[in-house]
């Protein structure tokens, strides 16, 4: 939970993350099964979550997208969640980490986009339902969606670095403050830490799918 920590400590525990997932994702599909073990029951049902998430937000066709949606959510809450373990840090708690996520996402919806529209129809689709209005939405919807990763990325960033923040100084209290006596000051905050990665992961997939809903889909303005 350092303040500045280097590339490479974050690289690290990026590892970390995606090596835990490569694992948990090994041991629970090696050996598909017609009655699940509870590994694969529990893979199966995140699955099946998570794409009913994707679907009920993007809509018919939606399934698609599951897998990109999916593994963003998961690599996020996991990169949450290991910031809780007591010397680790959450690679979601570099700015480096999150705007390589949402920089990421924002190339995802513009290439499904264009795939679905056409690159004069996406420009259409930015230019809005109104020729007439055209000189004036248009650039007002160019600099929406370049904002997108912006506002991604920091939303993030600043919410979990925040969180680890609050952690080191509330236990830095006990050490400080009462140096003989363990009250876990940080304990309330860590529990609140646990809701907070989850709503953090659950936020970012959901603009990940009302912006490709918004880009790919049907829906006008």
């Amino acid at each position: 939970m350092e303040a500045h920590a280097a590339p490479w400590v974050i690289l690290v525990w990026s590892g970390v993350v995606i090596a835990i997932l490569g694992v948990i994702s090994y041991l629970g599909t090696r050996k598909l099964r017609p009655i699940p073990g509870r590994l694969q029951n529990l893979l199966e049902f995140a699955v099946e979550s998570l794409n009913n998430f994707v679907v009920g937000i993007v809509g018919p066709g939606g399934e698609k997208h599951t897998p990109f949606v999916g593994a963003l959510f998961l690599y996020i809450l996991f990169s949450n969640l290991i910031g809780m373990v007591p010397g680790a840090m959450a690679p979601t708690a570099s700015l480096n980490t999150t705007v390589a996520l949402a920089l990421l996402t924002f190339i995802y919806v513009q290439y499904h986009g264009i795939k679905a529209h056409g690159v004069i129809g996406r420009l259409k689709h930015l230019a809005g339902p109104i020729p007439a209005m055209a000189p004036l939405m248009f650039p007002i919807e160019l600099i929406g969606e370049l904002a997108r990763p912006l506002s991604l990325s920091i939303r993030l960033f600043g919410n979990i670095f925040g969180e680890e923040q609050v952690i080191v100084i509330l236990a830095g209290l006990a050490y400080f403050v009462l140096p003989f006596v363990a009250v876990p000051y940080q304990f309330p905050m860590m529990v609140f830490g646990l809701l907070t990665s989850t709503v953090q992961a659950l936020v970012f997939s959901m603009l990940a799918c009302v912006y490709i809903r918004l880009s790919a889909g049907e829906d006008e303005h």
